[in-house]
């Protein structure tokens, strides 16, 4: 199957622009949740129903002229979008980027009559994109300030124009189905899910998250050229593999040291097999003969995007509705599949492409190369006087602006020289966030060990990051209060000699508190804990404030405020609006809290706060 790399290079800067628009869609125009899920799925939706215009637009343009006019605007877009600095520029940017890409897909599919070369370009760019993310250890150019991502961006778009303005005129002897178009929506949402995404593969495994990155890049690769592999040569294996694969992706769910609900690692063979069948299955579709339409064409592309977005809101908007979300991935494999052998006939069969080898050859070496340049993290120790914690909600690691600020939220928490970190709204590659893994880079820029938890699927949730020795850990899930679950994570540290249990967690509760099941069922876990001897910490975002009725339940479990010789103690950001106080670190007597801190830093839409635990009375 021959590559357009044209089509390639596309793939690659509209998903740049998808991994703008995802996260710009949650943190700007959704707020972080505030903004009904309804209409957040209306706005996204208009962007790709627009895309349908370029059908009619087609009887007056020829679609090669509307394809190189919507590449410009591409082309345009995602340079402006390195300009911004958040806010409504970067969402509506990153929306008229999209729109511009959706255009150039389905104009690109009304100009091709043989869809065997843009397929081969649509994987190798899914490809692509999947090696630079993770050489780019998952921080995109788009997130990087510098001259230096400046540099390589305009060494992308520069290739992607030149290859566009010399893309090869279509093969007018050749007639293929639109099915191929069709398909590239689902492909496109299970490759962001889990086929391609790196950040969960290492969300999947601790001592081994750099060679995890580096075997989903390679496949990945493998994945372009599907032909190479005579076993998928048939329609019906790689359909089978795919849809096994999203099964076992749904299904994946294991206790791992105590954690429940952890990927386990055999998910990164799914992921890798889900890959490879992936690719064969676009190859499939695109070897289907048959009369068709330019129209049917276009109309297929522009569909094809439509389910993708449609599975997306079906996917994330399931936590908001308390629905199960199992299904999307599952359902996107089956259309996917159905259309890989329908009316397939098979792959040619292929020699060997030296070039194949030293292409995933490269890809390995780049992703594995990514240790070398981060770095050593800047050396620091917390305070010898006290048991210095620390509480964070991250916002997926976005700030305020909708920028992702992953890195200046380990520094301002690196400001604090905290011995114990507890992190709420992590993710650890979710496709609605840009798919990287926020756990994993704020410990390793702090160079600390992390114990991740999840708790509304395997790569949500929150994280205890310390430097002290670790002698014990559970997590408890908590009844369902908040549409992304909660779960208290209680680990035993050893400091200073003398035990001490952190509980970390961030309660979902009922709109007003009016059940107080999950915080009762916490303050049970106070109690439990305990009965040990050793002193407990409570510490995270626990959604009340002092005062509630909440609020009483777990000082009546025993646990004493270190923050109260400083109330009020805001910890939203002075930005965000009305001053709240509920992120907390709470302590069983036997401790007094003094150096408390709460920066109004503008990386989340909480302020990381702090206090450093005195023994004494």
């Amino acid at each position: 199957m021959r590559i357009r790399l044209d089509v390639a290079l596309g793939v690659v800067v509209l998903v740049d622009v998808l991994r703008v628009f995802l996260p710009s869609l949650i943190t700007l125009f959704g707020r972080a949740g505030s903004t009904p899920a309804e209409l957040m799925g209306l706005y996204a939706v208009s962007w790709f129903v627009l895309a349908f215009l370029a059908v009619p637009l087609a009887r007056s343009v020829r679609p090669p002229l509307i394809a190189l006019g919507a590449a410009g605007l591409l082309l345009l877009a995602r340079l402006v979008l390195q300009l911004t600095d958040g806010g409504d520029p970067q969402l509506y940017v990153a929306g008229l980027g999209l729109l511009a890409g959706l255009v150039w897909l389905v104009a690109t599919a009304m100009g091709s009559r043989d869809a065997r070369p843009v397929m081969g370009g649509a994987i190798a760019g899914l490809a692509a994109s999947t090696v630079v993310h993770a050489a780019l250890d998952g921080i995109d150019l788009m997130w990087r300030p510098g001259a230096v991502p400046w540099m390589l961006l305009l060494v992308e778009l520069l290739l992607f124009c030149a290859f566009t303005v010399r893309a090869e005129p279509p093969d007018e002897e050749y007639s293929g189905a639109p099915r191929a178009w069709l398909a590239i929506g689902p492909a496109l949402l299970l490759w962001g899910l889990y086929t391609g995404n790196t950040a969960h593969a290492q969300a999947a495994t601790d001592s081994a998250q750099q060679a995890a990155a580096v075997v989903v890049a390679a496949f990945a690769v493998v994945s372009a050229a599907p032909a190479a592999l005579p076993v998928l040569r048939r329609p019906l294996a790689p359909a089978v593999a795919l849809v096994a694969s999203a099964v076992a992706f749904t299904l994946g769910g294991a206790t791992v040291d105590g954690v429940h609900g952890v990927a386990p690692g055999w998910t990164i063979v799914a992921q890798i097999v889900g890959q490879v069948a992936l690719g064969a299955c676009l190859a499939h579709a695109a070897t289907t003969f048959g009369q068709d339409r330019p129209a049917r064409r276009g109309l297929a592309a522009a569909g094809g995007m439509l389910l993708f977005v449609v599975f997306v809101f079906g996917y994330y908007a399931a936590y908001d509705l308390y629905l199960s979300n199992g299904w999307v991935p599952v359902c996107a494999a089956l259309v996917v599949a159905f259309l890989g052998v329908a009316g397939s006939s098979g792959l040619p069969r292929r020699s060997y492409d030296r070039r194949f080898a030293v292409t995933a050859a490269t890809s390995v070496a780049l992703v594995a190369a990514v240790p070398l340049w981060q770095g050593t993290p800047p050396r620091w120790e917390g305070p010898g006087d006290g048991l210095r914690i620390a509480a964070y909600n991250i916002r997926m690691g976005y700030g305020e602006s909708g920028r992702l600020s992953l890195e200046r939220q380990a520094d301002a928490l690196r400001e604090l020289r905290p011995h114990v970190v507890v992190l709420s709204e992590a993710d650890r590659g979710w496709l609605l966030n840009g798919g990287h893994d926020g756990v994993r880079l704020i410990a390793e820029r702090l160079d600390m060990h992390y114990i991740w938890a999840p708790a509304a699927d395997e790569v949500w949730g929150d994280a205890l990051l310390t430097t002290l020795p670790i002698t014990s850990i559970r997590n408890h899930v908590l009844v369902r209060g908040g549409p992304t679950g909660a779960q208290a994570l209680e680990v035993g540290l050893r400091w200073q000699g003398r035990d001490v249990t952190v509980i970390g967690t961030h309660l979902q509760p009922p709109p007003g508190w009016r059940e107080l099941d999950q915080v009762e069922q916490l303050g049970e876990i106070v109690r439990n804990a305990t009965g040990s001897g050793a002193p407990v910490v409570v510490a995270g975002d626990l959604n009340l404030q002092p005062g509630d009725p909440a609020w009483r339940v777990l000082t009546d479990a025993g646990l004493t405020d270190p923050f109260a010789p400083v109330r009020p103690f805001n910890t939203i950001p002075s930005r965000s609006g009305p001053a709240e106080q509920i992120d907390h670190v709470l302590v069983t007597p036997g401790f007094t809290g003094k150096d408390q801190a709460n920066p109004d830093v503008p990386y989340s839409d909480h302020r990381p706060v702090a206090v450093t635990l005195v023994a004494g009375s």
